[in-house]
């Protein structure tokens, strides 16, 4: 997880000392560019097999927006999954559909391969929506190297409710929905908030207080998000970007069942919508089996991880679910410390230091 501040840049790399390939998950926000591009940039063998672009939200795809400007990495970029007003007409932030077609723009003046192999292309130059309809089978997708990828969300509903207020906010600004836009993407100020210290005793009792909360994520571009599994040599990977708690829930029984688990395990699972309690509730966590949770946020703007959504976590899980955080922030370094209080433990970056790897 590369330090992309309040949003996620997630680098997945697979395979053999011979060989090894890579996808890039979201590029964060405009404000944490540098650290992600020098996070990028610290390899030469840099490609990336596809670069998804899981939604519009700014700490998203701000930094995709740079990605795609600069001469020493855009090259790197092969295959582009991203969801454009297009794909949302066929089937947040403010900023974010302006951003949206910004990189719209981008990608098709870049030449890139967008959405490649998708069904119900809506016209020429992309492939169709990245999404999983409601009766549409699951199925695994190929990739270099010997990984492949199940797409567990959105649906048809939540990018159609995306493209009503994409249109919305498009038109205002003078736009034509759809149509690309030149310009660079404005960021989104950071608004410092902070997090509420812990309960002075922390147990069982403390934690289903915690967990007790009945938070709900109501935002069009956070249903839209891409989710997917990456599996490899018999480990999976569960990356959601924002997505909302009940479609991704409902898919994941799907999953199971088609992968034959009544409740799919995961070897590493990130935490959606950075850890949100309206996002990480009790039902998706009941229908997924894992020990190991990836937390990327530094906490500003909402003091994520929210309180509810880890006590949600060590709630559900048999044994000592592990926390891997990019960030030493405000909200993990108390929970670093007390966590050992309620059978969890947290692994936060060294002194100093942002961004995190972890090998599973």
């Amino acid at each position: 997880m590369l330090p992309a501040g309040q949003g996620d840049a997630v680098v997945v790399e697979w395979g053999t000392r011979g060989g090894t390939h890579k996808l890039l998950v979201d590029a964060g926000p405009k404000p944490s560019w540098d650290g992600v591009r020098a996070g990028l940039a610290a390899r030469r063998d840099g490609h990336y097999e596809v670069f998804v672009v899981t939604h519009i939200d700014e700490d998203h795809i701000g930094g995709a927006l740079e990605l795609l400007d600069d001469p020493g990495l855009r090259s790197r970029v092969g295959e582009i999954w991203f969801n454009g007003y297009v794909h949302c007409a066929a089937g947040g932030s403010v900023l974010g559909p302006v951003h949206g077609e910004q990189l719209t723009r981008r990608i098709a003046l870049g030449g890139y391969g967008w959405n490649t192999g998708f069904p119900n292309s809506p016209g020429a130059g992309t492939g169709g929506p990245v999404a999983l309809g409601d009766r549409a089978p699951l199925r695994w997708i190929d990739l270099a190297g010997g990984a492949r990828i199940a797409v567990l969300a959105p649906n048809g509903p939540k990018l159609t409710a995306l493209a009503a207020k994409w249109e919305t906010v498009v038109r205002r600004a003078g736009l034509v929905p759809g149509g690309g836009a030149g310009g660079q993407g404005a960021a989104v100020a950071a608004r410092p908030r902070r997090a509420a210290p812990l309960p002075d005793r922390l147990d069982l009792a403390a934690l289903e207080r915690l967990a007790s909360g009945a938070g709900r994520d109501s935002s069009p571009a956070n249903g839209s998000s891409i989710a997917f599994v990456l599996e490899y040599g018999g480990k999976r990977l569960l990356l959601p970007g924002d997505a909302h708690a009940q479609p991704l829930t409902k898919n994941l029984a799907r999953f199971g069942e088609f992968v034959g688990e009544a409740r799919p395990r995961f070897d590493l699972v990130k935490l959606p919508h950075h850890g949100s309690d309206g996002n990480v509730t009790a039902g998706l966590l009941g229908a997924l089996e894992s020990s190991r949770f990836l937390v990327s946020t530094d906490g500003m703007g909402y003091a994520h991880p929210d309180d509810a959504a880890i006590a949600r976590v060590v709630l559900g899980s048999a044994g000592e679910p592990t926390f891997y955080c990019n960030y030493a922030s405000e909200r993990t370094r108390p929970w670093a410390e007390r966590a050992g209080e309620v059978g969890a433990r947290f692994v936060l970056p060294r002194p100093g230091r942002t961004g995190l790897k972890v090998t599973v």
